[in-house]
């Protein structure tokens, strides 16, 4: 069953809340990016269409339109944001195995470029009303990198590591592997060396 945020471990705590600073950072960036005036509108079996697959109403969509264009055409008006567009948005120069992971994340097709669709359906794991249990998947994902549906120490240290010093939390290297160290002794309840989706939740 679900359960509450402040009732996980300790370690395991601090692991989802550091898995979700970086996107809901950008959540903010890209929900809040001012729009472009006089951009075309959607049309009406589109926006019915996103409607349904996301958790946002047709004025939200509409919103969200503007302010894709807006980003999809800071660098070159191509109707896709790149990676260097997605950066330019979160204010960053360059990139990191964290930033690298939550774009891929967007990027459902894995073409390199985040479409229309992949953008609003990324961004609808964010709103409150989203469940936590869908939280939790995407929280999952961001370290899961090879996408075989568990965990290792070292998808854990990798992805924990840049997302800490991408939001400019310091941790040296031993203090690090202590918390990796406490997630698995916590999380890895079978002692198979890697973390589940259900060990993880």
């Amino acid at each position: 069953g679900q359960i509450a945020h402040s009732r996980l471990p300790r370690a395991k705590r601090v692991v989802f809340s550091s898995s979700l600073l970086l996107p809901l950072s950008l959540s903010l960036c890209l929900m809040g990016a001012q729009g472009s005036k006089g951009v075309s509108s959607l049309k009406r079996k589109e926006l019915k269409e996103f409607v349904e697959e996301t958790c946002f109403d047709e004025l939200q969509i509409q919103d969200l339109w503007e302010h894709f264009t807006k980003i999809s055409g800071s660098k070159i008006n191509d109707g896709v944001i790149d990676k260097e567009e997605f950066l330019v948005c979160l204010g960053m120069k360059s990139g990191s195995a964290w930033l690298d992971r939550v774009f891929e994340l967007f990027d459902a097709d894995g073409n390199g470029s985040i479409n229309f669709r992949e953008f609003i359906i990324g961004l609808s794991i964010f709103p409150p009303k989203t469940s936590l249990e869908d939280k939790l998947r995407f929280s999952f994902k961001v370290f899961d990198i090879d996408g075989d549906g568990c965990i290792t120490q070292n998808e854990l240290e990798k992805i924990l590591k840049a997302s800490l010093v991408d939001n400019n939390l310091d941790l040296s290297d031993a203090q690090l592997k202590a918390l990796v160290t406490a997630t698995f002794k916590e999380a890895d309840t079978d002692s198979d060396g890697m973390i589940s989706f259900e060990e993880y939740r």
